[in-house]
């Protein structure tokens, strides 16, 4: 008679079942907890985005009340006189911004408004992923109006209807034959730039000289800013035209069309370098951390590319700027055309101000903490 005994499959299933419960019981557990501490975080944000809401209100509702004291004892303090002709940028900062309307605008849309800051010092916002979904191949949302390497080149879809504009405008006026080669870039792909890089200079460099020389030539994957979407890099092309199809970008009279109207559509050059793209052109690698030739436009929305315009400014100035100077106005022959304040926040869906006599608005973060409103008038 065997001595082994028989086990019984009904209690060893039972014994299964009550490990799974177990382990069901776990996890239902620990996603309740994370649920409710993620939730406290996002509690936190909100009332510290509120409280500095608030006190941007307090901050306004005291300078108002110091101009009504003014008003009243017959010292009228106004705006400074912008110049009669051309653009010009007036810093306000001493006065409040008007606003009257409550305007409702989602963390959504502030990633696509234009100034979303990616670099070296300033990576990728975690939840971008909001807006992926917007992220449109150039040459299938345009029917290929606008030029492209491959149905692949993709871009924001709101910069996608701006490059539109551009490149018929550019048409109209005697340019064409521009072709998009670069749009956005996945995390996927910068990485795998990185790392054919890094391959090239490991025999002579290690560790940190070895990460700093490698982004010579690339961008730390996270930090670069083609994956904004908002970036795009331009070229000339025209298969029946061989001289054309080797002449640098900016030697062409393409690039010098886009250079000098490519800001009235909303577009920058991304990253100035000494003498590029114009011989002028002031260096502003230690500033943007490319120092690259490269044919990249950035798409930051007309009101800014005007200031940007006027100021001279790279996309880090600009945001520099606004910090240092949260409130400047716009300005075309003597007429305001765009009022630009900066508040604090915009990590979540949230609530702005708006000036009364504004027709629309832009908004944005800058990824620094930040909402960047453009008043349009």
């Amino acid at each position: 008679m065997s001595n082994t005994s028989k086990v019984d499959p009904f209690r060893k299933l039972l014994k299964w079942a009550i490990v799974l419960l177990v382990l069901l019981a776990l996890f239902l557990t620990a996603y309740v907890l994370m649920d409710k501490y993620q939730q406290g975080e996002r509690d936190r944000i909100a009332q510290r985005i509120s409280e500095e809401n608030q006190q941007i209100i307090e901050e306004n509702n005291r300078a108002r009340a110091e101009q009504q004291a003014q008003l009243d004892a017959g010292e009228v303090k106004t705006w400074p006189e912008p110049r009669a002709e051309g653009w010009d940028v007036l810093d306000l900062s001493d006065f409040p911004v008007n606003g009257v309307r409550e305007q409702a605008v989602t963390r959504a849309e502030l990633l696509k408004g234009g100034l979303l800051l990616v670099n070296r010092w300033h990576p990728m916002p975690g939840d971008f992923t909001l807006v992926e979904g917007d992220i449109k191949s150039i040459g299938i949302e345009t029917n290929y109006r606008v030029p492209v390497e491959n149905a692949n080149v993709r871009l924001m879809d709101n910069v996608i209807t701006a490059l539109d504009k551009l490149i018929a405008d550019a048409k109209e006026d005697g340019q064409e034959y521009f072709i998009a080669r670069e749009g956005y870039r996945d995390a996927a792909t910068q990485l795998a730039n990185w790392e054919k890089e890094v391959a090239r200079h490991t025999a002579r460099y290690s560790g940190d000289a070895l990460i700093e020389r490698a982004r010579e030539r690339v961008s730390y994957p996270g930090t670069s800013d083609y994956h904004t979407a908002l970036s795009v890099n331009m070229d000339v092309y025209n298969r029946n035209d061989s001289v054309l199809n080797q002449t640098k970008f900016q030697k062409s009279n393409q690039a010098a069309w886009l250079n000098e109207h490519g800001w009235k559509y909303g577009f920058v050059f991304r990253f100035p370098v000494q003498g590029y793209p114009a011989m002028d052109t002031v260096d502003k690698s230690y500033k943007t951390g490319i120092n690259l030739q490269m044919d990249t436009y950035r798409y930051v929305g007309v009101p800014h590319a005007a200031a940007m315009q006027v100021l001279g400014f790279s996309l880090e100035e600009y945001i520099d700027h606004l910090i240092a100077h949260p409130h400047i106005a716009v300005y075309e022959d003597g007429v305001l055309r765009y009022e630009i304040y900066r508040l604090p926040g915009g990590s979540t869906d949230t609530t702005i101000s708006l000036p009364a006599r504004a027709v629309d608005y832009l908004a944005s973060t800058d990824n620094m903490d930040g909402i960047i409103v453009a008043a349009i008038y």
